[in-house]
């Protein structure tokens, strides 16, 4: 029994000169943007940073701005992942870049699905979230696109920010048209542990090529001048389906812009309007002005069909959810998810669960190399909201 105590003590003896010596690391990393032992004590009491921790891998996620790091930035005993940047939007093409630049810059399509920043933490590849946290799914699958241990081995404190696309993801209904089915991964920046800025354009394509990473579409370099070419642009993308550009600067005093198409406006409303009982109203007012913007530059007149198409992508679904309500049906949205290990779908429900995500899994099934897992995300706000009215609730508006 005394042997067995003194084990006892001497293991959590360890584990507190461990725990001291990996908040020293971390004191030391924060220290390099200014700030002290004492203010991100203070954040971790306050729940601005979360300390969180993935199959073993530690690191804390910031909730909200403090000092030089924003929300989404994570700090780990390797360094600092920075948020990513916010990126402005401009809704008048012509007269956005007039504005915005005077030197070159290059352009490239931005892909509709989601965020992710993938780095080597601690021996392990990991891909955060733009909230910071550890996305299992993302995690699991990233090794079908990069060849992470070539890239981290020759470059260790490498960020891939990238996008992944396609009609089985967790996060975002839509995507591109040319993903027909599963995912794809599209890199679209690179940046450094510890730097707050994408490594510039130029050498950032570069090392795309050099390690064979998969990137969103490059349209090249342009001037001011060149704003007929890019109205091609514009007009190529909106007639394929697809989202829109965004378009990166050559000089570092000028910002990153985007611009998205009429028809990613209408795609937006039709997806989302089925939740619209609980959403903000704001979400569908934006992207109508967006589209009249885009119409009043692109098009200059207003035809008939594109009055059908905007009633028929906001009012349909809408129509189609209050007859679910009022037959005692839950609105859900379905999607299927491929695993390569197992153990990564636990982790995936575990994440979903946090991110208080209502859903059930429909099936799990083994499919050559992969795991098949179907869900079905319940949308309990928006039935409850709809039942609520058609059971003859009084409100005041």
């Amino acid at each position: 029994k005394k042997a067995a105590a003194k084990g006892s003590n001497l293991i959590y003896i360890f584990l507190v000169i461990f725990r001291k010596s990996v908040y020293m690391e971390i004191y030391d990393v924060v220290k390099q943007v200014g700030i002290s032992g004492s203010m991100w004590e203070e954040s971790i009491e306050r729940h601005d940073v979360v300390r969180e921790e993935f199959d073993g891998v530690c690191f804390y996620r910031v909730t909200k701005k403090v000092g030089e790091l924003g929300k989404g930035a994570i700090v780990t005993q390797e360094g600092i992942l920075f948020d990513f940047p916010r990126i402005a939007r401009i809704m008048h093409l012509e007269n956005g870049i007039r504005k915005a630049f005077t030197q070159p810059f290059y352009v490239e399509e931005k892909v509709d699905g989601y965020n992710i920043r993938v780095a080597r933490i601690q021996g392990r590849v990991l891909a955060f979230s733009r909230g910071a946290y550890v996305c299992p799914f993302s995690t699991d699958r990233i090794v079908d696109f990069l060849d992470v241990k070539k890239i981290f081995d020759e470059h260790p404190g490498l960020i891939v920010c990238g996008e992944f696309a396609g009609p089985d993801n967790p996060y975002n209904i839509e995507y591109p048209p040319y993903v027909k089915e599963d995912i794809r991964f599209f890199a679209f920046d690179l940046m450094l542990l510890n730097k707050p800025h994408s490594i510039p354009v130029e050498e950032k394509y570069k090392l795309f090529d050099a390690y064979c990473m998969p990137t969103v579409r490059r349209f090249g370099q342009f001037l001011v001048s060149d704003i007929l070419a890019l109205k091609k642009v514009i007009k190529e993308l909106d007639e394929t389906g697809c989202e829109g550009i965004v378009i990166k600067p050559t000089h570092p005093a000028e910002d990153i812009l985007k611009y998205v198409t009429l028809g990613s406006c209408l795609r937006d409303i039709h997806v989302t309007a089925p939740l619209m009982a609980e959403m903000m109203s704001e979400f569908f007012t934006h992207r109508i002005i967006r589209a009249a913007m885009f119409i009043q530059e692109h098009v200059n007149s207003l035809k008939s069909e594109v009055f059908a198409q905007l009633g028929e992508v906001m009012l349909k679904p809408v129509y189609e959810s209050v007859t679910k309500a009022a037959r005692g049906e839950l609105i859900d949205e379905r999607f299927l998810l491929r695993f390569r290990e197992e153990e990564n779908i636990q982790r995936m429900t575990d994440h979903l669960h946090r991110c208080k995500v209502k859903f059930e899994i429909l099936s799990k099934n083994k499919e050559g190399a992969y795991w098949h897992v179907r869900f079905a995300r319940r949308c309990y706000a928006s039935y409850e909201i709809l039942q609520r009215h058609l059971d003859g609730a009084s409100h005041v508006d």
